[in-house]
């Protein structure tokens, strides 16, 4: 397999290499790397999550990582998206709605309005059960760690808390 064959299966974090190092070389051994870390993170999930594959993990990764980027929060977040999965709601993930009025290419650079929650896209989380069909975003090792690993509450929703910047949870 080559970075072309799954090209969204690369995890974000810091690769080292010479400035005289081939491009493409580059991607072939990031991927490489990726692929061996998502294999080991995968191995070690939990056997009852309603996720089948790798690109499942990434994808739901991809979300996890643009709602927080505290790693403590990642697992609750995760935790919340389970429980919304194994009862057929709908993520209702901010961020795949942002993905879906840009496709990834700019910020919105503006809140969302509740017409942007309607907006009709295979990718908004709104409209849509299950997961988008791809990764909004590279996400990083600690999001696909709170992926295979979720938090076991009773959360089904979280809000941004604005004095905290974190997240309040409730069921």
């Amino acid at each position: 397999l080559s970075y072309r064959d799954i090209p969204n299966i690369i995890i974000a974090d810091t690769y080292f290499y010479e400035i005289t190092e081939n491009a493409n070389e580059i991607l072939e051994n990031v991927y490489s790397l990726s692929l061996e870390k998502a294999y080991n993170i995968w191995n070690t999930r939990k056997q009852d999550l309603p996720i089948k594959n790798i690109t499942d993990m990434f994808i739901l990764a991809s979300i996890i990582e643009k709602e927080t980027p505290i790693d403590k929060e990642k697992f609750l977040v995760s935790g919340v998206f389970f429980n919304r999965l194994k009862k057929n709601m709908r993520l209702q993930s901010d961020p795949t709605v942002e993905f879906s009025l840009t496709l990834g290419k700019k910020k919105l650079g503006r809140a969302l309005s509740r017409n942007d929650l309607k907006f009709k896209s295979d990718y908004n989380t709104y409209t849509n059960h299950g997961l988008p069909p791809s990764p909004i975003c590279f996400p990083g090792v600690s999001s696909l760690k709170a992926v295979v690993n979720p938090e076991n509450t009773e959360y089904f929703y979280f809000v941004a808390d604005k004095l905290n910047g974190g997240h309040l949870f409730s069921s």
